[in-house]
């Protein structure tokens, strides 16, 4: 793959060596039930044109695929390891692309996407206000787009992660975004916590909280799902 001229190069080695190292095959049991969760609100019909921001491997844009046999899913990475992984697996899907770039350039044509998602990348953009624009750049008018962050200001317990991050991260707060979206053109924008529905097995990123109480409210605080529509023309 020919690299792309617009590139986050920090955050491009940070998750290719995630799928090397095979992190990045955890995440589909991690966030699964904040994106199931998150399609039930979407409303998405047959012929939607979905863009996935962050794909990782694919699976959320696989589950995408399915839903939408009339019309296509582009799943974007920033990590062209994360884009290699993801293509063999979803050769199966023949209205499924995969392309690796970066979300401040994306290489496609303005007003195509019917809706946009992003799951657990929105936080490591170096500039969310150029990542938003481009997102509405792409969208057509009416289209919508949908963020889920499980770290947020909104569930402080995952704010211990923080540390543990090799790369920045830009944390704003629910309302903060609601005035990015704003100044990007957006309306409509609305916000709200999905409880974490994971199974305590299947949750290893939770395992470091004993305490009952503490594991309860983590919990039932979740994920900060935040939505918000380009108007119609």
């Amino acid at each position: 793959m020919d690299k792309p001229a617009a590139m986050n190069e920090k955050l491009r080695q940070e998750f290719n060596q995630w799928a090397l190292d095979g992190r990045s095959s955890a995440l589909e049991a991690h966030h699964r039930c904040f994106v199931e969760d998150t399609l039930q609100l979407m409303n998405i019909q047959p012929a939607d044109r979905i863009l996935e921001v962050g794909c990782g491997e694919g699976w959320a844009s696989r589950r995408l695929a399915s839903l939408v046999p009339e019309g296509l899913v582009v799943g974007l990475d920033v990590a062209d390891e994360m884009v290699s992984k993801a293509r063999p697996g979803s050769a199966a899907c023949d209205n499924l692309l995969f392309v690796w770039a970066d979300v401040e350039a994306i290489p496609w044509q303005e007003k195509f996407f019917s809706k946009a998602l992003c799951v657990e990348t929105f936080y490591y953009l170096e500039n969310p206000e150029n990542a938003l624009r481009e997102i509405f750049r792409v969208l057509s008018p009416g289209g919508s787009v949908w963020i889920v962050n499980h770290l947020s200001k909104e569930n402080e317990i995952t704010l211990r992660w923080l540390p543990h991050f090799r790369v920045p991260v830009n944390l704003l707060s629910a309302e903060d975004y609601g005035k990015l979206f704003e100044s990007c053109g957006f309306q409509e924008y609305a916000f709200h916590m999905i409880p974490d529905r994971t199974p305590d097995s299947d949750a290893s990123y939770y395992q470091h909280l004993t305490d009952p109480d503490e594991r309860r409210r983590f919990r039932e605080l979740g994920a900060l799902l935040m939505t918000a529509r380009r108007p119609e023309e």
